[in-house]
């Protein structure tokens, strides 16, 4: 069982690892060849929108078709199209071939967005119940290495090497994620696949008919959105408010990302008792965090103070995130039926990317008119009334467990 969470959660590596590399070598080829950040920024916002558009038909295949078909599936739809990028396109890369390489990422985010999805719907057939939780929090490590290392790898790439041969090396990387999740052993003698025409609906209805899980789609949409204000707010405040170096602002972004990984690894060894109660509990503690990002201005000069005081407070925002994001994965697992996860799991992955370019837009647009700590102070005060008022709409069971 100890050899499936390995073998899953290094998968999950290699893919979301070439994605994203890939994702970002292509942004940045094209914001040299246009010199438009526009086209730059529309290549990040490819995966959000097509989550959103493709939600439906997503939880019909994740519900529908054998899990380890569609993994593999996913990841050879990317194989092949990128293998044909090869051959016919990357000699010639140039704002002529622009209608091509978005063709190509939404054809790949597609395949991501789907193996994603599976991935998480396939835990009750890779390990037992009480190995759940050690799952997610592996695959949630393997996932922030990737989202930290897939930008480095990218840019390192794009200065070091040629279109033609980094797209051969991701071809490599993607074929190697194919052959290990051929060796995936599921288990799905007790999987019951949705039935119906309206399977999409029918998950509706279900979310509807249970206030917690209902909450928790909801806080997933408004949490990516006020995190937005830590992740476009952290160098408004440390290089153009507080005149920190930028060498403090990679320190401080560093810590966030290895804190992520470090709860991750927590989590392997850790069994927490009461997912839905660490869930509701780190997402109150997340509108706190938001609200002391803006006092460092206010309470004192002292740069050394400043940057522990952040340090401190972004490791506890890296932890948040994996322990809240583990413990509903997790509860979701436990409590929504096999038949209806992958529609559940769709929904809550489109609206929660969705809000993550909407985020980085308003946000961007409240640091340029306001004083941060005038931001982070509103905007933490306005995430603790809406999650609170999630919880009060909620069932008094609920309630009572925090």
């Amino acid at each position: 069982m100890f050899n499936t969470i390995i073998k899953t959660s290094l998968i999950s590596l290699i893919f979301n690892l070439s994605i994203t590399s890939l994702n970002f070598f292509f942004g940045l080829y094209f914001l040299q060849i246009t010199r438009s950040a526009f086209i730059f920024g529309t290549l990040t916002i490819i995966g959000p929108l097509v989550s959103l558009l493709l939600t439906p038909i997503m939880t019909r295949i994740v519900d529908t078709i054998a899990h380890k078909k569609i993994l593999l599936i996913a990841q050879i739809v990317s194989l092949v199209f990128l293998l044909a990028y090869w051959v016919v396109v990357s000699d010639h890369l140039d704002a002529g071939t622009l209608a091509y390489v978005y063709i190509l990422m939404i054809i790949i985010r597609v395949s991501e967005e789907l193996f994603i999805v599976t991935l998480k719907a396939s835990t009750t057939q890779l390990v037992e119940k009480h190995k759940y939780q050690r799952l997610n929090a592996s695959v949630q490590s393997a996932t922030s290495v990737a989202n930290i290392l897939g930008p480095i790898v990218g840019g390192l790439a794009f200065s070091l090497l040629t279109l033609p041969f980094f797209v051969f090396l991701i071809i490599i990387l993607v074929g190697v994620s194919i052959l290990s999740t051929s060796t995936l052993k599921l288990d799905p003698s007790h999987r019951i696949a949705a039935t119906g025409k309206n399977s999409f609906v029918m998950v509706i209805k279900f979310i509807k008919g249970r206030p917690e899980i209902l909450s928790l789609v909801i806080i997933a949409m408004f949490i990516n959105l006020f995190a937005s204000a830590i992740t476009i707010g952290l160098p408004v405040l440390v290089i153009n408010q507080l005149s920190l170096s930028k060498l403090v602002y990679s320190f401080l972004e560093s810590l966030t990302s290895v804190a992520m990984v470090v709860g991750g690894i927590i989590l392997t060894i850790h069994t927490i008792k009461d997912n839905l109660k660490i869930m509701y509990q780190s997402m109150l503690c997340f509108t706190i965090i938001i609200v002391l990002f803006g006092f460092p201005e206010l309470i004192t000069r002292n740069d050394l103070i400043i940057i522990g005081f952040l340090g401190i407070l972004v490791v506890a925002f890296g932890l948040i995130v994996v322990f809240a994001n583990t413990a509903m994965t997790t509860y979701l697992q436990m409590e929504v039926p096999e038949n209806k996860q992958g529609g559940v799991y769709s929904i809550i992955n489109a609206v929660s990317q969705l809000f993550v370019p909407l985020g980085g837009l308003c946000y961007g647009l409240l640091f340029d008119r306001f004083e941060s700590y005038q931001v982070f102070i509103s905007s933490g005060f306005i995430a603790l009334v809406i999650i609170t008022g999630l919880l009060l709409l909620t069932k008094k069971r609920i309630i009572k467990r925090i």
